[in-house]
């Protein structure tokens, strides 16, 4: 089996940066339904997603194997991404707003690679 490229970490953690970075920037990104547009615009969520991103970007970059580390920021990017999928869902399939299309198949993609991460990853083993 070949071993998980740092790469992988980098890009992955820069994507889910980016993201939250935007939507830290982006206040009212979200607004459907109406009742849940303040739940879905939370600073604390993107925050996380944020912490989430640079967790891997620091795993990928400083070649970090301490599993607690890995294991948490991939797991909180998926969640992260799975939050950002409902919510757009909300947008597309409760009022056809058909621009957040391309953003619902771009984070499809990252969760499988977030997947594929953490398929690939083999934990240090001590002893």
């Amino acid at each position: 089996m070949h071993k998980l490229s740092r790469w992988n970490f980098i890009k992955t953690g820069l994507l889910i940066a980016i993201l939250a970075i935007s939507f830290l920037i982006d206040r009212t990104y979200f607004f459907y339904p109406p009742n849940l547009a303040p739940a879905w615009n939370n600073m604390w969520v993107d925050t996380i997603g944020l912490l989430a991103g640079v967790d891997l970007i620091l795993c990928g970059v400083l070649d970090i194997h301490v599993d607690l580390l890995v294991k948490l920021g991939l797991g909180v990017s998926v969640a992260f991404l799975t939050v950002l999928l409902v919510a757009e869902s909300f947008h597309v399939f409760g009022i056809d707003y058909f621009r957040l299309y391309t953003a619902i198949i771009f984070e499809i993609y990252a969760i499988v690679n977030l997947m594929q991460i953490a398929y690939e990853y083999q934990p240090h083993k001590n002893g």
